[in-house]
């Protein structure tokens, strides 16, 4: 339950009208969100969750996880158990390095919070290569091809360095020493934040929140840290975390480009005076500190700079329009009690496809039991069930390993459209999308999957087995 008061958009200031046209356009342009939710003068005025996708279920932040993991830090430096100056292999000697050179060892909390460590760019992989016993140990063995400090480098094994400086001083991880710090104090439930084979919080990614609760910390960063006449976020980190610290556009300025406005604490600067954490796929918490808003959002969206033009060209301009008038506002809250995501429908054209279909490099099988279709794919790399209802939502479990470390909720559907098979299934704690297209004849099947989100993707012929 929110602890928001919620208010029409009349009250605090925000135009119906406005609003209403901002979720026309989500609609129109075709920019998938999950939730959003719209705060104004520490209010409520707009909650949009766009069904079967909701409030209270968490989602995979990525890379807004690092705005959290960078709270950590200012904790940490609050307690003066770290200082921005602190030298990363000083804290993290036993990974260090032997014969570390001059830039390695000048490297300090300060350069990873901004993204100017200037470790060489193969350092931000060293996860994804196989077995490797030390996810600090490989960061730090790749050396700095700049002067730390110098030059903006999108680095989150840089972040994933700082949780483990975090751990080493508190002995704890970034979640748990955040729990009775920052989770606690704002009503944000326990969350699940994924670790390394060290067992440290990844930092840089991995944590999972509610848009209620991206919320309340984009609103406690409004209020300089305040939260219910308490001090919570430490008041020197917001200084330094959310104002120019980098210039991350490398001499390359643009001032329509949202990731040429300057870079502070692991989060961005952005178009309007704004600033934001954000997260791939969609995950944004972004503050309006002019306007006094907040907008949280989850999403699975693959053009952010398509969701975040949308945000300043219909969004925070509601605040300078006109009330909307009885028949807007009445109009916005029929649009937000019928939001849902885009299904797919059946015209009746087609018929049951079941079997085994295959080539060299992928495999589909496929079987319909009273109209629920089961289809199982398998790559040389991957093998996942969906489950799809035909006019109708089947709701199914993903086992951890796949998408992430824990087990996920998702929803299907499917439908003959025009003599072809479309088949929509989503991950509801996650921006996971499966979207394909099955055209089938002559025992064979043509499968496209490419307006599928971080998926299998496959476009091929496929021949029965």
């Amino acid at each position: 339950m929110s602890l928001f008061q919620k208010v029409k958009p009349e009250d605090v200031g925000l135009s119906s009208k406005g609003l209403l046209t901002y979720l026309e356009q989500v609609e129109k342009q075709g920019v998938e969100l999950h939730s959003v939710k719209v705060l104004r003068h520490g209010k409520m005025a707009m909650e949009a969750d766009f069904a079967p996708y909701d409030d209270h279920t968490p989602h995979m932040l990525f890379s807004l996880s690092k705005s959290f993991c960078s709270a950590a830090a200012g904790f940490a430096v609050q307690e003066g158990l770290l200082g921005w100056d602190s030298k990363v292999l000083e804290v993290l000697r036993e990974y260090a390095p032997e014969n570390p050179s001059q830039w390695l060892q000048s490297v300090t909390l300060h350069h990873l919070l901004c993204m100017g460590s200037g470790l060489k760019e193969e350092s931000d992989g060293v996860s994804g290569q196989g077995e490797v016993e030390s996810w600090a140990r490989a960061v730090l063995s790749y050396d700095c091809v700049r002067e730390p400090g110098t030059y903006f480098h999108y680095n989150s094994h840089g972040t994933y360095l700082v949780s483990c400086m975090v751990q080493k001083v508190t002995g704890q991880t970034v979640r748990d020493y955040l729990i009775p710090r920052l989770f606690v104090p704002l009503g944000i439930p326990v969350p699940y934040w994924s670790s390394s084979p060290e067992k440290v919080n990844c930092g840089g990614w991995g944590l999972f929140l509610t848009s209620e609760s991206i919320a309340r910390f984009g609103q406690c960063l409004l209020q300089k840290g305040m939260w219910e006449g308490r001090q919570v976020l430490p008041p020197e980190w917001i200084e330094k975390a959310t104002v120019f610290q980098i210039d991350n556009s490398n001499g390359n300025q643009d001032p329509e480009n949202e990731w040429h406005q300057g870079y502070g604490y692991q989060f961005w600067r952005t178009r309007g005076g704004r600033y934001r954490g954000d997260g791939a796929f969609g995950q944004i918490c972004m503050i309006s500190e002019e306007k006094d808003m907040v907008v949280a959002v989850t999403a699975g969206q693959g053009d952010m700079g398509k969701e975040m033009q949308l945000m300043h060209e219909y969004l925070f301009p509601s605040a300078d329009m006109e009330r909307g008038t009885a028949e807007e506002q009445k109009a916005l809250q029929n649009k937000l009690a019928s939001l849902s995501c885009k299904w797919p429908e059946d015209d009746g054209s087609g018929h049951d496809v079941e079997g085994i279909f295959k080539n060299k490099d992928f495999t589909l099988y496929a079987k319909t039991t009273d109209d629920v279709l089961s289809v199982r794919l398998k790559d040389p790399d991957t093998e996942l069930e969906i489950l799809a209802g035909k006019d109708a939502l089947v709701f199914f479990s993903v086992n951890p390993g796949l998408f992430s470390d824990t087990a996920s909720v998702w929803a299907g559907r499917y439908g003959w459209e025009e003599g072809k098979m479309h088949l929509v299934a989503r991950n509801l704690g996650g921006p996971q999308r499966l979207d394909a297209v099955v055209s089938y004849a002559d025992g064979k099947i043509e499968l496209d999957t490419a307006r599928s989100l971080c998926f299998i993707q496959y476009t091929g012929v496929l021949e029965r087995d």
